[in-house]
């Protein structure tokens, strides 16, 4: 997810032949950027939904398609609200979305244009990232703990660490499409 998300403006950086190059400071800026986000954050469902079905445990089976259904639900929502930064700026590239952010600079944001847009959005990233009060996948106030009833150790470790990336990423993604980006106070003008 962080791949197609620029974290800052384009620097100008001296090389050893004596020449300047300016940079962009991300890894690629696609055309088809939204796209990428959204078919990107869809692969979760599935490692919900292997996870279940490969602990052999009929509880931990039933936890990951209760899990699925709820993270289908809101790709859904999050879909329709990404078409709203789109439809503003015009591009489907996440750097021309922040870009299209930055006139005027701090109330050119999305957020003051379309903010029904920003609370869905806001919404389906809570229940993205499983986050209370959509935290029904995990069922921790339940005797069987979802999709991960089987899982200890390092295997745990690593659904939760999982769950930390992606929290990460949906606030990039929401800063991104709602919030100007990096286009905030003093970030252009200071290296």
């Amino acid at each position: 997810i962080i791949a197609v998300i620029p974290l800052g403006p384009r620097v100008a950086i001296p090389w050893f032949d004596g020449k300047w190059y300016r940079i962009q400071q991300g890894l690629v800026d696609l055309n088809v950027g939204v796209l990428w986000l959204l078919a990107i954050t869809s692969i979760g469902i599935y490692g919900v939904v292997l996870a279940g079905w490969a602990s052999n445990n009929k509880y931990s089976m039933l936890g990951g398609l209760r899990s699925s259904a709820q993270m289908i639900s809101y790709e859904l929502s999050m879909g329709v609200a990404m078409v709203i930064p789109i439809l503003l700026a015009g591009s489907l590239s996440v750097g021309a979305i922040i870009d299209a952010q930055n006139d005027p600079p701090i109330l050119g944001w999305f957020i003051f244009q379309n903010p029904l847009g920003a609370a869905i959005l806001l919404i389906a990233l809570l229940a993205e990232v499983n986050r209370a009060p959509f935290d029904l996948p995990e069922a921790e106030q339940e005797l069987t703990a979802g999709y991960h009833t089987e899982y200890s150790g390092m295997k745990f470790a690593m659904f939760y660490m999982a769950e930390y990336i992606s929290m990460i990423n949906v606030s990039l993604v929401g800063a991104a499409l709602y919030l100007g980006g990096y286009h905030f106070i003093g970030v252009d003008r200071f290296p």
